[in-house]
C-alpha cells in the first residue's frame, strides 16, 4: 500500500518478558523513608511525551510528587498501598490499575515486591489546577468485572470496544479497561498514541510494513503517534488501554 504519510512501527514485549523477564536497568528510589534503595526496569518504549516500561521494587515507603508527568500503572504482582496527600488510600494487588496524574502528591508503601507495567506521559494543556487525586480500579473489576457502556466518542473508531470502564480521562491521557470482539480491523495513521497491556484474549497486530506481533495475556505493545496497521482479533481481547494526545511538535 502506498501512503504519503510517514507511519511509525509498533513496539512489542511478549508475555514471558513482561511477567517474568529480567529487568536490567537500576533506578534510584530517592527520596526514601525506608526500604529498598533501588528499583529495576526494562524499557519497552521511550520517545517524546511517553515512557513505557516494566518495573519492580522491593518493600519500602516512598513519598512522591508528580510535578513533571503523569503515570498509568497495571500491577502484575505484589502488594502496596498508595495514599494521596488528602489521606485517600488504595490497596494495590495483582490486576489493579492506578493512575497518578500530573499534580498528584502522595506516598507509596510497598509491602511485598511490586512488579508493574507503567506508562509516564507528558500532559498537554489545559492542565488541572492544584493537587490531583489518584484514580483507581480494583483487580476484581479489571480482571473479571462487567465493563459498562456507552463507549466515549474519543476512542479510536477503527474498532470501537464493545465495553469499557474508564479509569481516568485528562490531559495526561485516557485510561480504560476495554474489550474488543473478534474481527479484522484496519487502523489508519492515528493522531495520538496507544499503549496496551493484554489481560486476556488473542490477537495479531500487523504494522504497515508487514511486521506482526502475537498478543496474548501478559504481553504489552506501544502503537506510537502516527501508527497504522491491522488488528486481527481471534478471541475477545481485554486490555488496559491508554490513549495519549498527538505530540505537539510532530
Amino acid at each position: 500500500m502506498t501512503t504519503n504519510q510517514t507511519t511509525h512501527p509498533s513496539v512489542f514485549l511478549d508475555a514471558t518478558a513482561v511477567l517474568d523477564g529480567p529487568l536490567p536497568v537500576e533506578i534510584s528510589m530517592e527520596p526514601i523513608r525506608h526500604g529498598a534503595p533501588f528499583a529495576y526496569e526494562r524499557v519497552l518504549y521511550d520517545a517524546a511525551g511517553a515512557f513505557f516500561a516494566v518495573w519492580a521494587c522491593d518493600a519500602g515507603v516512598y513519598p512522591r510528587v508528580k510535578d513533571k508527568r503523569g503515570s498509568f500503572m497495571y500491577i502484575i504482582s505484589g502488594e502496596a498501598t498508595i495514599t494521596d496527600e488528602d489521606g485517600t488510600s488504595h490497596e494495590l494487588t495483582a490486576g489493579s490499575v492506578i493512575v497518578l496524574p500530573y499534580g498528584w502528591v502522595g506516598t507509596w508503601d510497598i509491602r511485598e515486591t511490586i512488579r508493574k507495567v507503567y506508562l509516564h506521559t507528558t500532559p498537554v494543556p489545559p492542565y488541572r489546577a492544584g493537587v490531583q487525586p489518584s484514580a483507581f480500579l480494583a483487580a476484581v473489576d479489571v480482571l473479571g468485572g462487567d465493563l459498562h457502556a456507552p463507549v466515549a466518542a474519543r476512542v479510536a473508531s477503527w474498532a470501537p470496544p464493545v465495553a469499557e470502564t474508564v479509569v481516568f480521562d485528562g490531559p495526561d491521557g485516557r485510561c480504560a479497561v476495554q474489550e474488543r470482539g473478534p474481527g479484522v480491523f484496519r487502523r489508519a495513521a492515528a493522531e495520538g498514541a496507544s499503549y496496551l497491556y493484554v489481560i486476556s484474549g488473542e490477537a495479531t497486530v500487523t504494522d504497515e510494513d508487514g511486521t506482526s506481533h502475537e498478543l496474548t495475556a501478559g504481553s504489552a505493545v506501544a502503537l506510537p503517534d502516527g501508527w497504522a496497521g491491522t488488528w486481527d482479533i481471534r478471541t475477545t481481547i481485554r486490555t488496559v488501554h491508554v490513549d495519549t494526545a498527538p505530540i505537539a511538535d510532530k
